[in-house]
């Protein structure tokens, strides 16, 4: 074949485009094959005798690849000056959806800063050229099947530009690619793309929406739904063009399943009149079952609406059904489908009082189009269940149900049965549930098409009349003038009264309390935690033997980066429970993390106290079998637990005013205490035994005591405080005397501390 050989000149030039010796030559050589003016005075000579081809194969296929290549080069500013030319033309000028693409993936985080600005840059100067009309114009005239995701990467980049380059520079993002102005010009260039399909199928050619309908869905789901309908519809409906309606019809067809509910729901909503649905969707909802489902079952049963314009929404959803003879049949088997639900007793029961009376209303308006030329063989089974329906609501409980069935009886009745001689009255009063229900007899007329106008001009109002406007400054100046720095335009702030700070919610579960405590960046959550903390860890006592040693964990981590009252205290205390509650775990953890490397002196200190304070409090004879918290805790922690002070109980207060006023003249009777079992007796090696190993591991390993001599002064001061809470226990003597012959060994140390003391 006569230009195969050009297709490996093609290839190398792309492979070699980071060689610096060849740079210009080869970009200058590949940008001349995107822009046919140049082909005159191109000064590859190998290439132009062929240009034609070398020109298709290039775009349809390397392109790609040289444009990755071209994005790390984009950092190196000496070659973007050099070449800024060239690399305008290839971004620029070659084909525009592959750019886009291209450029969008450029401002991933795994490019340089200075090659996402420049890609920022790019795609504002596109964005500018109307280059977004000119790639949807493209996509439409293609009559090749588009397969499943091919333009999934390119939809994304059109759907999240504004966002994605907002969130890498924040305010200096190009005017074009701001939000305000950048969904506007898209929102005109689908509209651009519409009326381009129009023409091509007036001259017989043939086109596809797809494109169109994946960016719409993908649009909707981003939240985009009600601007793109306000700035889409008056263009379609001042028109009132008959094959325009015919490709709508087609772009509603081809939205993503994923998406139509996020589409078609707002399109309800915006419209005015239920004829105009009509000339949007026309029967496309007979051939789509997932419409059928969607605006059958699920605005109308599983939704409920309480906003302004519910009304004008079931009118859009039952006009548009009832409106056209091909559709009439999913009109009477909605108005079916939603009596019996109106009319069953367990749905009375289980929905709520706004979803029932949503229901009511949908109800309500299906009877406005009840033709007088219906069959009886529709009207009696619906009144039938009228009648048992309105038996449900009249033996209800609630007042608002048993109103809105005599109001809905009353009114469905003279429309479903008109030959009954007396009509079905009720004597109750006019309410507001009366009134929404009558209110919805009245059919909405067709409104003027200079209300869409209207709403259109506050959507597309702020963007550039033409699409192809001027380029956009350089990323990172001013776009608005000189006078960037004024404060003129900028609206004072109303005074406000000082107001309380909210109270953080307290823990109310031991998990909870862990997370709160973790919360660095919330100080109310971390001291509300804190506080409730030792009544949680004692009140929940198998959870906590299952968290003790996270808990006790995450307790030695905690430093007060923030003023937490008496937040010693409370951290004190949180250790001390954990000890109490679940003594063996955490004993031997704090006694193994004693003598680690990574831990300062005052948590180490924190250990020391904890573990003396938990063996007195195991060993108190007079302590109760669930210890509770020091008082100061109690005091602080009870407001927190519960939502409100609990109020002294009547009988309480009666009991101690007459015990306070009554006088006894014989002694009391003196009861004899009560034995209780030492708790301590069976955890007392775990206190000291590992506590002790701390001094004989140092001198192999790491001595924490070569920090501070205080901390050796508080070591020997626990060690004697547990085995004097040891004392009437069967270990108490070998304790003894470890703790002498480790005494005896210091024994230097502390005479020399002494006389320092001294």
């Amino acid at each position: 074949m006569e230009s195969e050989p050009w297709i490996p000149t093609i290839q190398s030039f792309i492979k070699r485009v980071a060689d610096s010796a060849e740079t210009g030559h080869i970009l200058k050589t590949l940008s001349h094959l995107l822009v046919s003016q140049h082909r005159s005075d191109c000064s590859a000579t190998e290439l132009c005798s062929q240009f034609s081809f070398a020109q298709s194969y290039f775009v349809s296929g390397p392109f790609e690849e040289l444009l990755y290549r071209l994005l790390p080069l984009l950092s190196n500013l000496e070659f973007v000056t050099s070449n800024s030319k060239y690399l305008s033309a290839i971004f620029l000028d070659g084909p525009a959806d592959v750019s886009f693409e291209v450029l969008y993936a450029g401002l991933s985080g795994e490019y340089a800063t200075v090659t996402q600005e420049k890609c920022v840059v790019y795609l504002s100067q596109l964005v500018a050229a109307g280059k977004l009309a000119d790639i949807m114009v493209c996509k439409c005239s293609t009559d090749s099947y588009m397969l499943n995701g091919e333009h999934d990467s390119l939809v994304q980049a059109y759907a999240c530009l504004p966002d994605k380059a907002a969130n890498r520079f924040q305010q200096n993002v190009p005017l074009n690619l701001q939000r305000n102005v950048y969904y506007p010009t898209l929102y005109k260039s689908i509209l651009l793309s519409l009326n381009d399909v129009k023409v091509r199928l007036q001259k017989g050619l043939s086109s596809s929406v797809s494109f169109i309908s994946l960016l719409i869905g993908k649009l909707c789901v981003h939240g985009l739904a009600m601007d793109l309908w306000t700035a889409l519809l008056a263009d379609i409906m001042v028109n009132q063009d008959f094959l325009l309606s015919r490709v709508f019809h087609k772009v509603v067809s081809g939205i993503a399943v994923t998406a139509l509910d996020s589409t078609i729901i707002p399109l309800l909503r915006c419209v005015y009149h239920y004829d105009d649905i009509s000339a949007l969707l026309g029967n496309t909802i007979i051939d789509s079952k997932k419409l059928q489902y969607l605006i059958m079952d699920k605005v109308l049963l599983h939704k409920f609406y309480t906003s302004a314009d519910v009304s004008k929404l079931l009118y859009n959803v039952i006009g548009y059904l009832a409106s056209s003879p091909s559709r009439v049949h999913l009109y009477h088997t909605t108005f079916t489908k939603l009596l019996q639900v109106w009319a069953d007793a367990s749905s009375i029961r289980c929905v709520s009082l706004d979803q029932h009376m949503y229901i009511s209303k949908a109800l309500v308006v299906c009877s406005t189009f009840l033709s007088s030329h219906s069959s009886d063989s529709l009207r009696m089974p619906l009144f039938k269940d009228l009648m048992s329906g309105l038996q449900n609501h009249l033996t209800n409980s609630d007042s608002s149900i048993r109103h809105i069935g005599m109001a809905v009886a009353q009114i469905l009745s003279a429309k479903l049965n008109p030959q009954l001689e007396k009509k079905l009255e009720f004597d109750y009063d006019d309410d507001q549930i009366y009134r929404e229900l009558v209110s919805l007899e009245t059919c909405p007329t067709l409104p003027d098409s200079s209300a869409y106008e209207k709403q259109s001009k506050n959507i597309l109002g702020d963007s550039p009349g033409d699409l192809s406007g001027t380029s956009e400054p350089a990323l990172g100046k001013t776009q608005y003038g000189e006078d960037l720095d004024s404060d003129d335009d900028l609206e004072p702030l109303g005074e406000f009264e000082d107001k309380a700070r909210p109270t953080e919610q307290p823990a109310s579960y031991l998990g909870e309390c862990m997370q709160g405590l973790m919360s660095a960046d919330n100080p109310e959550k971390v001291e509300s935690c804190l506080k409730v903390a030792p009544t949680l860890i004692r009140r929940s006592r198998v959870m906590t033997e299952e968290v003790s040693v996270e808990f006790a964990k995450v307790l030695l981590h905690m430093e007060s980066s923030v003023v937490i009252e008496n937040f010693v205290l409370l951290h004190h205390e949180s250790l001390v429970s954990l000890l109490v509650v679940s003594p063996v775990p955490v004993a031997q953890y704090l006694c193994k993390e004693f003598s680690a490397r990574n831990y300062n002196v005052r948590q180490r200190l924190d250990m020391l106290d904890a573990l003396a304070a938990g063996a007195v409090q195991l060993a108190d004879p007079k302590a109760e079998h669930e210890q509770k918290p020091s008082s100061l805790v109690e005091e602080m922690t009870t407001l927190n637990v519960g939502d409100e002070p609990s109020e002294p109980n009547w009988r309480e207060i009666v009991d101690r005013r007459i015990e306070a006023k009554t006088r006894r003249f014989a002694s009391a009777s003196h009861t004899a205490d009560t034995s209780v079992a030492n708790r301590f007796s069976a955890v007392a090696g775990h206190f000291f035994f590992p506590l002790l190993l701390a001094v004989r591991n140092g001198e192999r390993e790491y001595n924490p005591f070569n920090a501070d001599t205080i901390l050796l002064v508080q070591y020997f001061y626990t060690l004697g405080k547990i085995v004097a809470s040891a004392q009437n226990c069967l270990l108490a003597p070998r304790m003894a005397s470890e703790l002498l012959q480790v005494v005896w060994a210091f024994r230097s140390t502390l005479i020399l501390l002494c006389l320092v003391k001294s």
